[in-house]
């Protein structure tokens, strides 16, 4: 793969002139429209009466993100946060990734035991946009939105046939390969992208103390500095869709993604964890057809499979360490389902949508201990393959919603949804009883001028148990669990100053009730309950400029005063990794030579982690150290003679400061860098 890298390289200097310069590298593809949930010619209002944001190809290109977890960070409400196996999930608004529904193209991109993905496991080499809902979100999104919707819209082919390449090397043995191809030929669509990239990890800051007793030698992650201890990876991905258009009111798509990666679990000492496999794919069928002006009808089926197996790496050569908890543990998820959506357009007077879909999560997991495990010595358990467990649950949806617009400048949307939750398998324990819950939701845009709009929004949202909160032996599990809810609130406004300058503000307010939770039992050992209820209100403030024609600059500032209580107290304590301030800038210059330079700054301040107290079992709470994070990324396009070719040079770095930060999950990425070159015919 490395020759690859080089080639692409040397190829550069034989087939493009650096003399002749393009205004920009080609991209050859289109939104997959199909991927949306919702049919957005018919339903805007739906996303006005709450905050929407869109994060395009262009703007994932110039901060340099390399998978959907760094695409996300800049985004107003949004923090990534790593967990206890190095994965990367988003917290939106003071909600956990488990209160997000995470989709790709429309399907449930989950891990069926624990309702969340990794993200960083998902590059954004075949991602035409993501999509960000907060708030409230449309009801026909279905149940297990409580926080927002996350959809990664991946891309489909142009009118012409067209191909890309892009190789790239960076520190520590990185390497990128990402190959594009697609088009149409007649009422036919296509397109594929294949994407590798390894490395073997990522380099500390050279200000990392190994001393401190946080991250340094001796605590729960005991580094001692250089490379983080497995934080290598191998990722392989692939994309294709094929779609026939027959008519301006007909597509039907067929979908593939796949993901075949391998990583280490840079988190503590004590378990040293190595995902040998990380496989996940899904197979989606989509179609939409206008029947007449008053019906249109779309649908989805999809079938989604996770595979993974988790290996305890830290047993010495000498065996004279012994496991810390098992050997080898694998899970095999998968997740089928579908929806149906069908849209009454009555003119401007009334849209009516109404939706149903349906979902199976299935587990199954086997773990494989030897003779110097821990729980082995204990007498917990006995040596060998345990027996494999199984685990199963549907999930129904029904919604109805109707967009209303009494007068030109005004629109309601009302909408509600019925959403219901059965386990079906439980392993060696009772099946819970089936839960459901209603959920109402209203919203307002109104358009006082042609620049200046308002919106406000209210609405019940619920997210049942995951499979792991009901079931787990390790972590709690908790059959007896009841549903969350939410009331979540939202007003605010936009406001284009001129044709260069657009202002966003908004005021959210979210009440948990039933907030799903771990407590430590006077045995020491962990149990899900419903725990209490959270509190979560802010501010977002968001600009985006353009002050001359090649000068870009956005900047957004998010205020978040999140809270937990329990029951039985009446004290609250602040939500961990929910940064209190949070400013995100990013700025950009495209000269006319066909340079181009982009710089994001992320200012994080306030937050707070727990650790468990090892003497009473009991969570404390540890500040975190503010951190600046200055990002960049500089390009060259260029041009063929023949005009049938374009290529781009770039340069991305990370972390340009080598800041020195953690967010109570170790040590994190030092400074990085990566060079490439993008060739697109």
């Amino acid at each position: 793969m490395k020759k690859l890298v080089v080639l692409g390289l040397l190829l550069s200097g034989f087939l493009f002139c650096p003399n002749v310069f393009a205004d920009d590298v080609q991209t050859g593809s289109t939104v997959y429209n199909l991927g949306e949930v919702l049919v957005l010619e018919k339903s805007e209002q739906a996303q006005n009466v709450t905050t929407v944001t869109n994060v395009s190809e262009e703007t994932i290109k110039q901060q340099g993100a390399r998978n959907v977890a760094e695409a996300l960070n800049q985004i107003p409400g949004v923090n990534v946060v790593v967990g206890n196996k190095g994965q990367a999930s988003v917290n939106l608004r003071g909600f956990t990734q488990d209160d997000v529904k995470v989709l790709i193209d429309g399907v449930p991109a989950h891990e069926s035991y624990f309702g969340s993905l990794d993200l960083m496991q998902i590059p954004v080499d075949a991602v035409a946009k993501i999509e960000v809902t907060k708030g409230v979100s449309s009801a026909l999104y279905g149940a297990n939105t409580m926080g927002g919707v996350i959809n990664i819209i991946t891309k489909k082919g142009g009118d012409e046939p067209f191909t890309q390449l892009t190789t790239s090397a960076g520190n520590n043995n990185t390497h990128n390969v990402i190959l594009n191809h697609g088009g149409s030929a007649g009422a036919v669509n296509y397109w594929m992208t294949y994407g590798y990239r390894e490395s073997d990890g990522f380099e500390l800051s050279d200000d990392f103390d190994p001393n401190n007793v946080w991250t340094g030698l001796g605590s729960e992650h005991n580094e001692d500095g250089g490379t983080r201890d497995l934080s290598d990876y191998t990722k392989r991905s692939f994309n294709g869709k094929i779609g026939i258009e027959p008519d301006a009111g007909t597509e039907i798509y067929l979908t593939f993604d796949y993901h075949n990666n391998e990583k280490g679990c840079p988190t503590e000492s004590s378990r040293y964890w190595e995902f040998t496999k990380w496989d996940q794919w899904h197979l989606n069928l989509a179609g939409q057809h206008q029947v007449n002006d008053l019906l249109t009808v779309k649908g989805r089926a999809y079938y989604v499979d996770h595979n993974d197996t988790l290996e305890d790496v830290s047993w010495d050569a000498n065996h004279t360490t012994g496991r810390k908890w098992f050997e080898e543990s694998s899970y095999d998820d998968f997740t089928a389902g579908g929806e149906a959506q069908g849209y009454l357009d009555f003119g401007p007077a009334s849209l009516v949508k109404i939706g149903a879909s349906y979902m199976k999560d299935n587990h199954k997991q086997q773990d494989l201990l030897d003779d110097s495990t821990f729980s082995v010595i204990m007498g917990w358990e006995q040596a060998g393959f345990l027996p494999e467990e199984e685990y199963e649950a549907d999930t129904w949806s029904f919604a109805i919603e109707d967009e209303i617009k009494p007068l030109d400048k005004l629109a309601i949307v009302l909408g509600c949804s019925y959403d219901m939750y059965e386990p079906v398998k439980a392993y060696d324990q009772d099946v819970p009883d089936k839960s459901d819950s209603f959920n109402p939701q209203a919203g307002i845009n109104y358009d006082m001028t042609e620049d200046l709009a308002f919106h406000a929004s209210v609405g019940k949202k619920t997210r049942f148990p995951q499979l792991k909160e009901l079931y787990s032996d390790v972590s709690g599990g908790n059959p007896n669990l009841d549903p969350q809810k939410a009331i979540v609130y939202e007003v605010g406004a936009s406001h284009r100053l001129n044709d260069n300058i657009n202002t966003r503000i908004a005021y959210f307010y979210n009440d948990i009730e039933d907030r799903i939770d771990t407590v430590t039992l006077p045995s020491g050992d962990p149990i899900y309950v419903n725990i209490g209820e959270s509190t979560t209100q802010g501010v977002e403030l968001a600009m985006d400029m353009a002050l001359w024609e090649n000068l870009m600059l956005g900047a957004n500032y998010t205020y978040q005063d999140a809270y937990d209580k329990a029951d039985d107290t009446s004290d609250e304590v602040r939500a961990e990794k929910t940064p209190r301030h949070k400013v995100n800038v990013d700025a950009g210059y495209r000269f006319d030579v066909g340079f181009s330079a982009f710089v994001q700054a992320s200012y994080t301040r306030d937050q707070v982690t727990t650790y468990r107290d090892p003497v009473t079992f009991m969570d404390v709470e540890r500040d975190l150290d503010n951190y600046l994070l200055l990002n960049a990324r500089v390009s060259q396009n260029f041009v063929n003679v023949w005009k049938k070719f374009s290529a781009e040079l770039f340069a991305e770095v990370k972390n340009i400061t080598d800041e020195n930060y953690e967010e109570g999950e170790g040590p994190t990425p030092g400074r990085n860098y990566l060079f490439g070159i993008t060739m697109a015919y």
